[in-house]
């Protein structure tokens, strides 16, 4: 069965929502399903991810999270016989959600911070450690909530550490520094420069840049002491 997936990623508003509803498709992939990413935002350079895991994806010509936005995706969904379709962003407001809904098909919304003036979704997912009910009392009789990190969205790639048991030292010596796909502030450079005023030669510093970051020249040349290790996703 199809699934229409519809989600936006670029330099400003990063790949999160994006990556997330990856980890929902790949499961989705394993139970034999066919996800369909579904785009209204300027192509991303994260759409060589999808394609690698040969998902499928189209681009709509409406302003993201439009009512013209809502209609050619359900519009789509009718066309290509998908009767779920799953959203995750913070520009799908209650009018999208109805223009969704009104369509006659299935939908889930993946949510953060209970924005929305009223959920119309038959699902919503909030995979976040202050999910809670109070955060959907404006929501329809038949919504479903899945909240909590019981249902966290992890792809393929992290869920073999599952059950592993982290030993933690006394002085870390190991840092770890990304800032999402975007990270349009540059908040990476501030903590690279940060790290550098520190005086302690065990250091070691894997930095971590997203494909759509701005700034990866910087970023690499603020990155060339021999305690750091520079990645570009």
């Amino acid at each position: 069965m199809n699934v229409i997936f519809r989600a936006d990623a670029n330099a400003q508003m990063g790949t999160g929502h994006l990556m997330r509803c990856l980890a929902l498709a790949q499961a989705w992939q394993d139970a034999s399903g066919h996800p369909i990413f579904v785009m209204a935002a300027e192509p991303s350079t994260i759409e060589s991810r999808l394609k690698s895991e040969e998902i499928e994806i189209i681009h709509l010509s409406a302003q993201p999270g439009s009512i013209g936005d809502a209609i050619q995706t359900a519009h789509l969904a009718r066309e290509r016989e998908a009767t779920w379709v799953v959203v995750d962003g913070y520009h799908f407001d209650s009018a999208y959600q109805t223009g969704i809904k009104d369509a006659g098909l299935k939908f889930m919304a993946i949510d953060d911070c209970g924005d929305a003036k009223h959920y119309f979704a038959d699902i919503v997912l909030n995979q976040n450690l202050h999910a809670d009910e109070a955060l959907y009392v404006n929501k329809e009789p038949y919504t479903r909530l899945l909240l909590g990190t019981r249902y966290v969205l992890l792809r393929k790639e992290f869920l073999k550490w599952r059950g592993w048991k982290r030993e933690i030292p006394e002085v870390g010596g190991n840092v770890l520094v990304t800032m999402g796909g975007g990270d349009p502030d540059n908040v990476t450079l501030k903590v690279i420069q940060a790290l550098n005023q520190m005086d302690s030669p065990e250091l070691k510093v894997k930095v971590v840049v997203g494909p759509s970051n701005r700034h990866v020249k910087e970023l690499q040349a603020a990155s060339r002491k021999p305690q750091y290790t520079f990645f570009r996703m």
